[in-house]
């Protein structure tokens, strides 16, 4: 299967990580994958040396070069399905498929964000079929009117841990090898400095828990708009000594800091899903979260994590202090579930997703966006199901 990505993303965050990591899921089971992204964006230099990258302008949507240029490349290349993500590309690629006639590859969407969208034409009439993040993201689509055969849930995946670090026998990252202190339990969060991740709860919490484990380490990963700020309020509200146990380091890769953390922080107010989330449940470093979004959904099949309130800074940092209370020793800790939410898997339902609607496109038998079981399935809906089964949910809080 040939496979044209478009994103004009030009910031960095865990849906631009999750773009790579599908491409180079499809690229190992020998499709081809190709990014399309502008260039010198930090989604560009991330992807330059792992997935082929085609460079586009992409400035708006009346760019005419790009729109050019990913109209020659999907006839060049005979391309099978286009997938597009943000508000130019979204535009420019559907025009440029379309115009190809009965020769255009299929037509993707994808929604990995909670944030509501000004306008939803795009993902009504722009789109083969709209692929969502999360059942709760699923669910927000339905409210909004948009029929059920059209938009579809995958949940992402995160490359699965190795067999050696599955036992423990990996060799162990040291904090000081990250310049970080030796002793003290220590606090991650990962994530873009913008408001809906929660930074500033993130610092409420931490009055309550410097006062209880003053020799907490706390260590942010990421970049944003609000990272100057949440700098600036760090050292109004917290004493010279303690702001040297909070550090800054950047957009790194987080997977060593987890081989290191204690607990993740994840105070975001928005989550379509969270990988994140996922990635340190695989690594054995437990998650305190707030219940929103698609996140308990990822608690349905793995366990590891406390859930408490939204926007209750009391609860997150009484919750944090008893995951320090409970931890014990340093052996990494596998958590139950931790292979649900596998590239693999992902990489494998998409394919499925791809190939069906492929051969219905193919087919002739209707139009893209006309209900496919309106003969077999009257109104029922495929792909419904529970949205949040019994099953190893850990929803709870610290006493």
């Amino acid at each position: 299967m040939k496979i044209l990505h478009l994103d004009c993303s030009t910031g960095f965050g865990g849906q631009e990580r999750d773009h790579v990591a599908e491409a180079v899921g499809f690229l190992a089971k020998g499709h081809e994958y190709v990014l399309g992204v502008r260039p010198h964006s930090p989604l560009e230099e991330y992807a330059r040396n792992k997935v082929p990258v085609l460079p586009l302008p992409l400035r708006n949507n009346v760019d005419r070069e790009s729109f050019g240029k990913i109209r020659a490349f999907l006839k060049e290349h005979a391309i099978d399905v286009l997938v597009t993500t943000s508000y130019i590309d979204s535009f420019l690629g559907p025009l440029a498929a379309l115009s190809l006639g009965s020769r255009r590859p299929l037509v993707i969407r994808q929604r990995h964000l909670m944030n509501p969208p000004r306008n939803l034409f795009p993902f009504r009439r722009m789109c083969d079929r709209l692929v969502v993040v999360s059942d709760a993201l699923r669910l927000f689509f339905l409210e909004k009117g948009i029929p059920f055969w059209h938009v579809v849930t995958i949940h992402r995946g995160v490359e699965a841990i190795s067999p050696e670090r599955k036992d423990g026998s990996e060799k162990k990252v040291r904090r000081k090898n990250l310049g970080l202190p030796e002793s003290g339990p220590l606090l991650l969060q990962v994530g873009m400095f913008q408001r809906d991740k929660g930074h500033h709860m993130t610092l409420d919490a931490l009055k309550t828990i410097f006062r209880e484990r003053p020799d907490s380490v706390v260590v942010f990963l990421g970049e944003g708009p609000l990272k100057g700020e949440i700098m600036a309020r760090s050292q109004r509200i917290f004493p010279e000594q303690t702001g040297k146990q909070i550090f800054y380091a950047g957009r790194e890769n987080p997977a060593p800091y987890f081989q290191v953390a204690d607990v993740l922080l994840h105070p975001s107010v928005r989550e379509a899903l969270g990988l994140v989330i996922i990635e340190a449940i695989q690594h054995g470093v437990p998650i305190v979260a707030f219940r929103i979004g698609g996140i308990p959904e990822i608690f349905n099949r793995m366990s590891g994590g406390y859930l408490v309130r939204p926007f209750d800074v009391r609860a997150f940092s009484r919750t944090v202090l008893a995951v320090l209370g409970e931890k014990t020793g340093d052996a990494p800790q596998i958590f139950a579930g931790w292979n649900s939410f596998t590239l693999d898997q992902t990489v494998e339902k998409t394919l499925t997703l791809y190939g069906s609607e492929l051969e219905h496109l193919r087919s002739g038998l209707g139009k893209s966006h006309d209900n496919p079981y309106r003969i077999i399935g009257g109104r029922a809906d495929p792909f419904r199901m529970t949205l949040f089964p019994p099953g190893n949910m850990q929803d709870k809080e610290a006493p």
